[in-house]
């Protein structure tokens, strides 16, 4: 299979789990709050400065671009590959400083007009690029000189010596761990960061092991397919249900570690 093909597939699968996601999202971050202290929390690493100017890749349905504007009267570009995502956050927001565009992170110049803004965020969102190089590129020529790029990286679960409780979760429930839980894993996206940028800061937000947090986050659809690909939404869910909850002698010494990351534009 070429690149490009690979590429265009990868793209459509993510579109159309994310198309299916949206309910499930909001229920999860009326429950959790989760999504909008993870913005936050990025905002605090990266010192986001109040009233700037900030575009967001893989904006989902807008709930990071209203946090933003709400809590730092921000002014918020949301850039996502899914139409229905991007028809919900218009349907749920209404700001005037909030613009949300269907488009691909991979072509971000095509898809927003301006080229000077103050940060440009993939919260949660840059390990499903297929061509990182080229999304963190595009980021760059977005930025004015000084912006920063930043992102949130998928959680990792750890035990008290760093031992990767996924792979202790698969085994104990006999399933074959995914061949790919993301599409770009940390190592390259700080690559690609650090090839554009040069320097880079990481930072890491550390949380308890939290069985139904979990739980509830893979029954996503989205999120499920990251961990049983190719399996139909109802199995997922179950399989995800059982996977976290083989993990409950880990809860006093387990963690979810969300790596991230931040870069200038010198």
């Amino acid at each position: 299979m070429s690149t490009n093909h690979f590429s265009a597939k990868v793209k459509r699968i993510i579109g159309k789990n994310f198309d299916q996601s949206i309910e499930r999202y909001q229920v999860f971050e009326d429950k959790h709050h989760f999504f909008s202290t993870l913005t936050l929390k990025l905002a605090e690493v990266i010192g986001i400065e109040p009233n700037s100017s900030i575009l967001d890749v893989g904006c989902g349905y807008g709930l990071s671009a209203t946090v933003l504007n709400e809590r730092l009267g921000c002014r918020v570009v949301g850039v996502d590959l899914s139409p229905k995502m991007i028809a919900a956050g218009k349907g749920l927001y209404e700001a005037s400083d909030i613009r949300l565009v269907v488009g691909d992170g991979e072509n971000l110049c095509d898809s927003v007009q301006e080229r000077d803004f103050d940060y440009v965020l993939y919260n949660a969102s840059i390990f499903l690029f297929p061509d990182v190089k080229k999304t963190i590129c595009e980021a760059y020529n977005c930025l004015r000189a000084g912006g920063k790029i930043a992102f949130s990286f998928y959680p990792q679960l750890v035990d008290s010596r760093t031992a990767d409780l996924f792979d202790v979760a698969f085994r104990r429930l006999g399933e074959h761990p995914p061949t790919f839980r993301v599409i770009t894993d940390y190592p390259q996206a700080t690559a690609a960061l650090h090839q554009c940028c040069g320097h880079i800061r990481r930072h890491q937000w550390i949380r308890p092991l939290d069985i139904e947090f979990l739980q509830d986050f893979f029954s996503i659809p989205a999120q499920s397919a990251s961990l049983f690909p190719g399996r139909g939404y109802d199995e997922r869910r179950r399989l995800a249900t059982q996977l976290f909850a083989i993990l409950e002698d880990f809860v006093d010494s387990g963690r979810i570690v969300w790596r991230m990351a931040e870069a200038t534009r010198l």
